[in-house]
């Protein structure tokens, strides 16, 4: 039986999760180095998007995760622009965490339009009346 995780707890968790990855990266990871920094925070929100197979909470922990990376492990001061590097590292990270929702998306779509027309929506037999 699949849980169904909902939105309200999704959402916080990514950003909960942004905020320590962060933390995480900042410690272990030598400041001029951004690509590595960016390419982790990136395996962060491909992870969790495809964990909670959820389109909007993966988007939602991308652009989290953007703000973070650019605020503070791009720039030192918490500060965020827009550069060109800066827009790349944001269609990154909306890409990574659209990811996790579009196999569950496209899995529903595909279940819905192999139903027959006359098929029952359940799988439990119905009686015959005649």
């Amino acid at each position: 039986m699949r849980v169904r995780r909902p939105l309200e707890f999704l959402i916080p968790g990514g950003f909960g999760l942004s905020v320590l990855a962060c933390a995480a990266v900042a410690l272990t990871l030598p400041a001029p180095e951004v690509v590595p920094r960016a390419v982790v925070m990136g395996a962060v929100v491909a992870a969790y998007a495809l964990w909670s197979r959820s389109v909007l909470a993966g988007l939602a922990t991308g652009v989290m995760a953007w703000c973070f990376t650019t605020g503070f492990l791009v720039n030192a001061a918490g500060e965020l622009t827009f550069t060109p590097g800066d827009l790349v590292r944001l269609t990154a990270f909306l890409a990574l965490g659209l990811g996790g929702g579009v196999p569950r998306a496209a899995r529903a779509r595909r279940r819905r339009t192999s139903r027959q027309p006359g098929q029952a929506l359940s799988r439990t037999p119905v009686a015959d009346a005649s």
